[in-house]
């Protein structure tokens, strides 16, 4: 019984370091969601030529294409064509351009959302661009979107559960090579949806409380 104790607690030390992985894409992969989404979102919504264009087909194009395949395409096509990425590196680059690709559209939506007024009063004073988006526009939106943002919080910590598949040593990886060893897949599998549970639940609580303030406001 002992040895039992000790082989399930060195279970789920073990892949609480592997959950660490996954985790450490969260910071700059949002960092990035943030930001690109935001620019994204700002040349779609003012319909600055060509650029618009190119963003709205990129967006649809990631946000078509199934996660796996996108994952699948970094690591083994892009080789082809000289740019060799790590399975960390792949990672942080599909997690970071599926983001932006979401985040794009949250943001989007939040801008067209925002009544045209502000945008005329900001000008009115006389603000220039980068003083109406950060001073009157973007705390609106982010206002207005945050339910959302969470949401897409929430969706990126659980992608990040296929990167094994190009061989990163995260956390569903890690079980089913611990499942393998101990014959045990139901323990191992089961420690992981705790850990996933753990950061998401108290997410999704968040999310539904930002709605519900939000909505008892209009």
């Amino acid at each position: 019984m002992f040895f039992e104790d000790i082989s399930v607690l060195h279970q789920i030390l073990r892949l609480g370091k592997a959950f660490l992985i996954n985790l450490s894409f969260l910071p700059i992969v949002l960092l990035i969601g943030l930001i690109l989404g935001s620019v994204i979102a700002v040349v779609r919504y003012y319909k600055i030529r060509i650029l618009s264009q190119f963003f709205s087909l990129l967006v649809e194009i990631i946000r078509g294409a199934p996660f796996l395949l996108l994952v699948y395409a970094t690591f083994f096509i892009l080789p082809n064509i000289g740019i060799s990425l790590s399975p960390f590196g792949t990672g942080v680059c599909v997690l970071s351009f599926t983001s932006s690709a979401f985040m794009s559209e949250i943001f989007l939506s939040g801008l067209r959302s925002i009544d045209t007024g502000q945008y005329f009063a900001a000008d009115s004073i006389g603000m220039n661009f980068f003083q109406k988006m950060t001073l009157i526009i973007f705390p609106q939106m982010i206002k207005l979107t945050l339910p959302s943002i969470v949401g897409q919080v929430i969706m990126t910590i659980k992608d990040t559960s296929i990167v094994s598949l190009v061989g990163l040593a995260e956390v569903v990886r890690t079980s089913r090579q611990m499942s393998l060893l101990t014959q045990n897949s139901f323990l191992a599998f089961l420690i992981v949806g705790g850990y996933f549970f753990v950061i998401c639940y108290p997410l999704i609580l968040v999310s539904k409380n930002l709605e519900r303030r939000l909505s008892t406001r209009h």
